[in-house]
């Protein structure tokens, strides 16, 4: 049986800088989610929206808190 880590918040936050948000390394995983938020606005939202799409076809790989904190940022943009 091979046992996986979960995709936790330093892995999230590290994620997030390697797409670009230097930023995200020095935020709470709560404080990811204004910044996310301000992304899927952006311009480049639909990249934005597409990354996080991605990291959901890996939930079950997602520490239950990033997985809410990426479920709510793609609720929050289709509002």
């Amino acid at each position: 049986m091979m046992i996986t880590e979960l995709i936790d918040q330093d892995d999230f936050r590290a994620q997030l800088q390697a797409w670009g948000l230097a930023e995200a390394g020095r935020l709470t995983l709560a404080e990811c989610g204004p910044l996310l938020a301000a992304q899927l606005a952006g311009p480049d939202g639909a990249l934005w929206q597409e990354r996080l799409h991605a990291l959901l076809a890996k939930r079950e790989l997602l520490h239950p808190e990033v997985l809410a904190q990426v479920e709510a940022c793609l609720d929050h943009s289709v509002d």
